[in-house]
């Protein structure tokens, strides 16, 4: 007589979250864009609209990346220690609230997954004014 033994897996419960080193795959900023038309000057303001394409990880899902925006007045002077503003989970764009429109404005955008992990692309984009 045959007895056979069957020997199951236990499978992680459910909500169980894997470890997460990884920081997401994230190509950058693609633009960074405003329209204020006519002249510059006069203390006039403006919004910048950001826009990007989502960002992959190993463990977190697309929708619950969330995007770090760095903004600086010069050339490669983003501070990556604190974002300027922080995204919704999943954006793949953002419109910065109102700046003088008459000052030049840089951008870098980081990818952050559920874990905490920030990916470290460094690429930068001028504020550019489609309406000029």
């Amino acid at each position: 007589m045959l007895v056979g033994v069957v020997i199951l897996a236990a499978s992680p419960a459910a909500g169980a979250k894997r470890r997460d080193h990884t920081p997401p795959t994230f190509a950058g900023l693609k633009s960074a864009t405003t329209c204020v038309p006519g002249p510059i000057g006069g203390g006039r303001t403006t919004s910048y609209t950001l826009r990007w394409d989502a960002a992959t990880d190993n463990v977190s899902p697309s929708s619950t990346i969330v995007y770090l925006v760095y903004q600086a007045n010069s050339p490669g002077s983003e501070d990556f220690s604190t974002p300027t503003y922080t995204t919704a989970a999943g954006a793949t764009s953002f419109a910065t609230p109102p700046l003088p429109a008459d000052k030049a404005v840089y951008f870098v955008v980081r990818a952050q997954d559920r874990a905490g992990n920030i990916d470290r692309n460094t690429v930068e984009r001028e504020g550019q004014n489609l309406c000029v």
